[in-house]
């Protein structure tokens, strides 16, 4: 009875807290990647200052100055991660709407044009796509199978483009949401790396884990977030700005419109940005600027697509102990379970899963009899 009651009220503790968080689970769960990402800069912070600290306390004249710095130096650690924390979300976005926000709504009206007239695609080419099309009637397996393929890649473009005009785009209606969502984002993630040794016995005491055992864990998370940031952000960064160099160098007008819409799409398995480059270069194209489309379409597959072949899998498996095609089985799987947020959240659990079949593999072999 005596271990019992603490671990009951600790999970009615934390039943309380879910019951008041749960319409936010996206939220929490992103603030605590982020936190567990952060978490080794804060701990740094912290012996910063408590170096700097004791040398304060050892300075024997009591000045005003000398209290001041005293009171400061209690919560420095604190007051510099929330900064860095803020400025490490704020200033990429106002660099973007900076860069951005001048060619959206001519890139946004662009964009409606280019899906109303089939990218430009003249009518007798549209014609004779029709046509061979028809000719595979006679073949009725072979029709269904390439019926099925441009069914599944326009569905694919559809939605995808659906999701930039109407989700990436739509602020006014949800700018309320917006903030209270970011609010809640970087509140939990303070609190989550302030109380980290906290929440990490509690976890233990429910659990009746070893610390140990959850401080691995925990440490195979950190690798795997670190990995996604480098994997899956700055490589969708890199191919943005790639692709805003070739757009611009192509002449297409709203280059850095252009060049946002492909880092959106970039984290997507097997085609990323193929998906904005290569009507683009039909586009080109299809308007008399053959060298320019030809340029456009060698930048994207050598160029941009080559940092996607080389760095994705080169950051990935330094963070995740896994074959690289099991974790894009694990980003494809993320995506149709948990919408966007399954880019970080199918890596996560594959670490997590990776991470308990090794603890499991250490039990066994410190029990097995010899």
């Amino acid at each position: 009875m005596t271990v019992f009651l603490p671990r009951l009220l600790y999970l009615l503790a934390a039943l309380a807290w879910y019951m008041l968080l749960w319409p936010n689970q996206v939220t929490i769960f992103m603030a605590a990647c982020f936190s567990c990402l952060t978490l080794p800069y804060y701990r740094n912070l912290r012996r910063k200052t408590s170096a700097w600290r004791i040398r304060l306390e050892r300075n024997r004249p009591d000045t005003l100055q000398r209290r001041l710095l005293l009171k400061l130096s209690r919560h420095a650690a604190l007051y510099a991660y929330i900064t860095t924390l803020l400025s490490a979300f704020f200033v990429p976005i106002a660099m973007l709407a900076l860069l951005v926000s001048p060619q959206a709504a001519a890139g946004l009206v662009r964009l409606r044009e280019l899906q109303a007239n089939n990218f430009q695609i003249p009518p007798d080419w549209v014609e004779y796509i029709q046509q061979w099309r028809m000719s595979l009637a006679e073949y009725p397996r072979v029709e269904k199978v390439v019926n099925d393929f441009f069914h599944n890649l326009d569905t694919l473009f559809a939605d995808t483009m659906s999701l930039l005009l109407t989700r990436g785009f739509d602020v006014l209606g949800g700018t309320m949401t917006a903030f209270w969502t970011t609010f809640l984002f970087l509140t939990l993630t303070v609190v989550f790396t302030v109380y980290a040794r906290r929440i990490r016995k509690i976890a233990g005491r429910i659990f009746h884990l070893p610390q140990s055992l959850l401080s691995r864990f925990i440490c195979a998370i950190h690798k795997a977030l670190r990995a996604i940031l480098l994997g899956i952000v700055l490589v969708a960064l890199a191919q943005g700005v790639l692709c805003g160099i070739g757009f611009a160098v192509a002449g297409i007008n709203q280059p850095a419109f252009w060049g946002m819409l492909a880092t959106l799409v970039a984290p997507i398995p097997v085609v990323g940005t193929a998906l904005i480059w290569m009507p683009l270069c039909l586009s080109l194209w299809f308007t008399g600027k053959a060298m320019a489309a030809v340029g456009l379409g060698l930048w994207g597959v050598i160029a941009v697509a080559g940092v996607d072949n080389v760095l994705r899998p080169l950051f990935l498996r330094q963070g995740i102990k896994a074959p690289f095609f099991v974790l894009i089985l694990a980003i494809l799987c993320g995506l149709a379970s948990f919408g966007p947020v399954g880019l970080i959240a199918g890596p996560v659990l594959l670490a997590f899963a990776i991470q308990a079949v090794e603890e499991a593999n250490r039990f066994y072999q410190a029990h097995e009899p010899r």
